[in-house]
């Protein structure tokens, strides 16, 4: 194992139910296991190549690959390292990788402290802020589509929101905004702790996933309580 990598113990049994059931495979990712599907939904594009890791195990989307890129991408140490498939494959283009982080079995959230307060609201209740976003961070965050939100209001102004999106097997999928101006002040972390709850509240398996490069996000999710365990990485050949 990685000296980087978090034990396959620490992955909840709710996150390989997901993907195993977005693969179509109820043996996937079993410990120190690398398995091969074609035809899944939502591990990658139609086409595209698509791996996650879990712990020490891989699932592998193939896609249009062909039996010598399958062949290939067994060979290798880590099939979701991007370095590795772009120099083993060349692929055409790339989205990712992603981190995937969860909660550390029986680990309380770790709450963050701050000004301002939190409310639920409608997702049509903000519509004004969110076109003072960036376009590219409203997508990351998919916080559109989340029908309740809850927001973070400081000195009068909204400077955030937050809540999940329902994946299969009970998995809470995490999003934050934050206003680009109010980054930094420790609202990502406080919206943060306040949707884990609220979906812990609601008997899911909160997920944060973060592209890798994403340093930010992923100092959120460590403060939080977050724990890397995985990554996922697509690729069309």
């Amino acid at each position: 194992m990685r000296a980087n990598e978090a034990s396959p113990t620490a992955v909840p049994p709710a996150a390989r139910r997901l993907w195993r059931t977005l693969a179509g495979e109820p043996t996937a990712l079993t410990d120190s296991t690398t398995t091969i599907v074609r035809g899944s939904r939502g591990i990658c594009p139609p086409g595209w190549t698509g791996v996650v890791r879990l712990g020490d195990a891989f699932l592998i989307e193939v896609g249009d690959a062909d039996d010598d890129a399958i062949q290939v991408l067994q060979g290798l140490g880590d099939p979701s390292d991007p370095a590795a498939v772009v120099d083993a494959l060349r692929p055409r283009e790339t989205r990712g990788p992603a981190e995937l982080a969860y909660l550390r079995t029986g680990r309380d959230v770790d709450a963050a402290e701050g000004v301002g307060e939190i409310a639920e609201v409608s997702i049509d209740a903000i519509s004004e802020w969110l076109e003072s976003i960036p376009t590219e961070d409203v997508e990351e965050s998919a916080v559109t589509r989340m029908e309740r939100i809850l927001v973070l209001r400081a000195d009068g102004r909204l400077v955030g929101a937050a809540g999940h999106v329902d994946w299969p097997a009970e998995v809470a999928h995490l999003g934050v905004l934050i206003t680009p101006r109010a980054r930094g002040a420790g609202f990502g972390a406080r919206l943060a702790a306040a949707a884990t709850q609220r979906a812990l509240q609601q008997h899911l398996c909160p997920q944060w996933r973060a592209a890798s490069w994403n340093v930010a996000s992923r100092r959120i999710a460590r403060r939080v309580g977050y724990v890397e365990v995985g990554r996922q990485f697509s690729f069309r050949l």
